[in-house]
Order: structure tokens, then sequence, then C-alpha cells
């Protein structure tokens, strides 16, 4: 069989070096699943949210290997900010639901989708919230994990920071910030995720 003409050999091994790197050092997803995210007891989310967390942390270092900048970085940045508030939502998902059932509830605020004006009641199904919990907004669900002393204050505002820069990624305004700022900005996501997952842990433990 006739060798891969050099070019095609070179580009291989470009690849294969840019693949190498952004898995040296990062948890696999199996990993993540027996580890990180071995308190979700729901075992189709566990796995969703060990492959986003493994995704975004390869989109990292992805663009620490490719030294992107400006419109570029601001793009692997975005991607970022956008999954880690997926993580950190669907991981205030699994423990709200399960305080729910297990009657680890406190105060009244989680009966409305309106918690601070006790406005617009829910309707729960105590022994299957799921769908009731999914129709909800992240900021209730930030709002209602920090009620049931399942995040602290100092990480509601960090995650009500995420939330808020999910929400406004694609914004006109987003191209004003700068380079530094994004830095700040994904550092400031990868830092309170890694710290709703200490904190669900926790939480889920204490149980």
């Amino acid at each position: 069989m006739a060798e891969k003409p050099i070019q095609e050999q070179f580009g291989q091994r470009v690849m294969d070096a840019f693949s190498e790197f952004a898995r040296a050092d990062e948890k696999s997803v199996d990993d993540l699943i027996k580890g990180d995210f071995s308190h979700v007891q729901d075992v189709d989310l566990r796995r969703a949210l060990a492959q986003v967390y493994y995704g975004v942390r390869w989109i990292y270092k992805l663009g620490l290997a490719l030294l992107v900048k400006d419109e570029e970085r601001a793009a692997h940045i975005r991607a970022q900010l956008v999954d880690y508030g997926s993580v950190c939502e669907g991981l205030l998902s699994h423990c709200v639901a399960v305080a729910i059932k297990r009657g680890k509830t406190k105060g009244t605020g989680w009966q409305y989708s309106d918690p601070d004006y006790m406005k617009k009641p829910l309707t729960w199904n105590t022994k299957a919230p799921e769908g009731a919990i999914g129709r909800q907004s992240f900021w209730w669900l930030v709002r209602i994990a920090h009620a049931f002393a399942i995040v602290n204050a100092s990480t509601e505002r960090d995650l009500q920071w995420v939330r808020d820069q999910r929400n406004s990624v694609h914004l006109r305004q987003r191209a004003t910030i700068g380079n530094t700022a994004y830095l700040n900005q994904s550092k400031r996501a990868y830092e309170t995720t890694r710290e709703v997952i200490r904190q669900t842990k926790v939480w889920i433990a204490s149980l």
C-alpha cells in the first residue's frame, strides 16, 4: 500500500498534536461521570452533563492551542459561557427536583413562578417534579436553589451573572467588551461552574 503524501502526513500529525494538547490534564467523559457528576442520580442527565462539560473544556483548550484572538477568541468564549450555563442549570434542576421529591424544600417561594412576590402559583407533582421544573427559568432555578440551601449566597450571585452573560451573549454590545473582559468572563464562568459542582455534591451527600 502506497505511503500517504508527506503533506497529508504532516497535516495529520498537526491535528493529532492539537487533539493531544486539548485532552491533556482533562478528565474523560467517563471519568466525569464517575467523579464530578457522580451525585446526579439521573443516568441520562449525568452523562449529558459530563459530555457538555468535557466539550466546553475541549473548546477552551483548543482556543489556547490555536492562540485565537479578537473575533475568534470571542466566539470561543461565547460558546463556553453558553455551555457552562447549561451545566449549572442542569445541576440545579436535578437538585431542586430531589429536594421536592424528598420533602427537603424550604420556604414557599418554590410554589410560585414569581417567588419574590408570591405570584403565579405552580401545580406540582411532588413525585415527578421534573416537568414543572423544566418550564421554569434559569433565574427561578438559581433563586430556589439558594432558598433550599443547595448553593450559598455568593454562588447565587455568580450564577445570576452567568445567566445574564448567557442570555446577552449574542447582543451587539458584546462586540465592544474587549479581549481582557472576555478572558475574565471565561475564568469566572469556569470557577462558578466548579463551585456549583462542589456545592451540589455536598448538598446531595448531606441528605
